[in-house]
């Protein structure tokens, strides 16, 4: 069922507490005391925020709603005397006046069809999905229970409407930090510290999700007699089991491997960044097309063509799905439908000569002979004009390749002149390394980069670069050894992106 309300729509109903502000001094307050950017909050929509100490701890988190001429926040129950006590100690002398946080029943349409329900309503984002907030319940739209909808805020990493999860610790080591914080803005309490934090190693724990081929109860995780992070909630999808956890920073690499236990029992699970679950129309389109792929070859023709159609309906400009779902009706002989399929795909790929082949080959079936000579004369002209588009791609190929030369030899000319001084330089050697690894001169760039990690064991991108030259040299298990250390560097300074990169590599070995 989650799949339709990503697909389509859902709704749900929770209990919050509503704060509405009032007063001149309301954008000030809020501005200097939130986390998010008030100015990017438009009218008629809503936005999750949170409130910090001077420590950069979570106080209280909600949705900020932007209405005509005031705005309220909505609480999770649970926050809401530390909500009550956090706004009140941080207002002083400005013009600004907040009501009791009453409780009351607040109803969320999410999903790609919500705009087409919600009347008069706020917009948002809800587990990245487009959301709105609805007066009342909608009738015959589909209503998400509660497991669903705690398996959606699980996989996605949005946190409860309850508050039962709610964590008096620094933003940095929580999901909030990514949903709720504007990344340039500044002037709220505890700002200094969680810049501190994001911009240098990061948190020492953070929340992943790991996948896993069992489901795993909470606790402590342990591996080697230490404490690599704290297992919380297990969530059953598409065939695997997805465990929430804070994990340790020197684990955080996504697609990484990790054997550890919980209770003196073992698990195996891989590093999964969230969110799991895309909010993206192309990303569920994507996921539609490859489900109807699998039907198709399964003989599943009715889900087949369904999901062709949703893929459709999310991304209108998916070429694949409607030649793919073109293709199919063909050989089941609905060659009308297959025709107006074609002619759409000629409308998305205007450059598309399958398009024109295939109408060619339904209207033969047909018996409109001439039409389908038309159309196969269209697939002729097209083709023609592909050659000449490969013919420029190639002759702008040419002319990168012959940039990409120059601009290697003027680099190479600095830092040689660098080593002349200093043959031991690691930003020179390493330079020459990088360079000679983009030219697949893979000797030459093992000397350079084992002298780099000679000088500096801690270079993290000199793994990365030495591996890729082991593995061009065909020695892949020096090239894995290499990759497998040099992850453990990275991700113990916080350099994650070299460190996801080498697993990257490690994976397509």
């Amino acid at each position: 069922m989650l799949n339709d309300y990503r697909y389509n729509v859902g709704q749900f109903s929770v209990n919050l507490c509503e704060f509405s502000f009032a007063g001149d001094d309301v954008k000030d307050f809020l501005q200097t005391q939130s986390t998010f950017d008030i100015h990017k909050i438009q009218d008629s929509s809503f936005q999750l925020i949170t409130f910090l100490d001077p420590q950069g701890r979570v106080e209280s988190y909600g949705w900020l709603v932007r209405w005509e001429d005031y705005f309220s926040y909505l609480v999770p129950p649970k926050l809401l005397d530390k909500t009550i006590d956090r706004l009140n100690r941080f207002l002083i002398s400005e013009d600004v006046s907040i009501s009791d946080g009453l409780e009351a029943p607040f109803v969320f349409l999410v999903g790609p069809e919500a705009s087409a329900l919600a009347k008069n309503s706020k917009s948002g984002v809800l587990f990245g999905e487009p959301a709105y907030l609805v007066h009342e319940t909608v009738p015959g739209v589909p209503v998400v229970s509660e497991s669903e909808l705690k398996t959606w805020r699980g996989l996605t990493g949005w946190p409860s409407f309850s508050g039962e999860d709610y964590k008096f610790e620094l933003l940095t080591n929580q999901r909030l930090f990514d949903l709720s914080l504007s990344p340039n803005k500044g002037c709220y309490p505890g700002q200094e510290t969680v810049s501190k934090i994001a911009t240098r190693r990061g948190a020492a724990y953070s929340p992943v999700l790991l996948e896993l081929q069992s489901p795993c109860t909470s606790g402590e995780m342990i591996s080697f007699d230490k404490k690599i992070g704290t297992a919380h909630l297990c969530h059953n999808w598409n065939g695997f089991y997805y465990l929430e956890s804070d994990l340790l920073r020197d684990f955080r690499v996504e697609g990484m491997k990790i054997h550890f236990s919980i209770n003196n029992q073992d698990y195996e699970g891989i590093v999964r960044y969230y969110p799991l679950l895309s909010g993206d129309s192309r990303s569920k389109a994507q996921e539609l097309f490859y489900q109807a792929t699998e039907d198709f070859k399964s003989d599943k023709l009715e889900a087949a063509e369904k999901n062709f159609l949703l893929a459709i309906k999310l991304d209108p400009s998916y070429a694949d799905a409607y030649e793919s779902l073109g293709v199919m009706l063909g050989r089941l002989g609905r060659y009308q439908e297959a025709i107006e399929l074609m002619k759409s795909l000629s409308q998305v790929d205007p450059k598309s000569v399958l398009a024109h082949t295939n109408m060619s080959l339904y209207l033969m079936k047909l018996g409109k002979i001439t039409e389908a000579e038309e159309q196969k004369s269209q697939a002729t002209i097209k083709s023609f004009q592909s050659f000449g588009d490969e013919a420029k791609r190639k002759e702008l190929e040419i002319s990168q390749k012959e940039k990409q030369i120059l601009e290697w030899s003027q680099r190479e000319r600095m830092f040689k002149e660098v080593l002349d001084i200093d043959p031991d330089d690691t930003l020179a050697n390493y330079g020459i390394g990088s360079i000679s690894v983009e030219k697949g001169e893979w000797s030459i760039a093992k000397v350079h980069l084992e002298r780099v990690l000679e000088q500096d064991p801690k270079y993290s991108v000199a793994y990365l670069a030495l591996g890729k030259a082991l593995k061009g040299l065909g020695q892949i298990q020096e090239a894995k050894k290499i990759w497998e250390e040099g992850i453990k560097i990275s991700a113990s300074k916080g350099d994650l992106m070299p460190a996801n990169q080498m697993q990257q590599e490690l994976i397509s070995l």
